[in-house]
């Protein structure tokens, strides 16, 4: 289990792939209709990639972590049909009046290697 102390600040904890499938695509517009079927990922669905990857790759985590923020960059929406890879890493962590508190990059890219977007994430570690 990654504890606070045993988090390896600077190391990356894989890499995630996401297809931007037809099905995939489907069962977003079933939750956000108003969204627009432009061939192009959502900018909504950076979240959906973000996660996948941390709650896959960051494991087991302690129980009682809370999100404290999440930030993003968009650097290009995706073409539906592709697929991404999502890295994470731990990027720092710090004591705040007695809070265990850790930030995460993430980076995706497309399947030629550019980068579509970047995000950081801040969790309050519950241990």
């Amino acid at each position: 289990m990654y504890v606070f102390d045993s988090l390896p600040v600077g190391a990356a904890f894989g890499a995630q792939e996401l297809h931007l499938s037809d099905a995939l695509m489907r069962r977003w517009a079933s939750l956000y209709p108003d969204d627009a079927a432009d061939g192009r990922m959502p900018a909504g669905m950076i979240a959906v990639a973000s996660m996948r990857a941390y709650s896959d790759l960051v494991a087991p985590r302690p129980p009682g972590n809370v999100h404290g923020s999440q930030r993003y960059e968009m650097l290009r929406r995706p073409a539906l049909g592709e697929r991404l890879t999502t890295t994470i890493a731990c990027a720092c962590k710090e004591v705040k009046r007695d809070r265990r508190w850790v930030h995460f990059d993430t980076e995706t890219v497309g399947e030629d290697g550019t980068p579509c977007f970047r995000g950081r994430m801040i969790v309050l570690w519950a241990a």
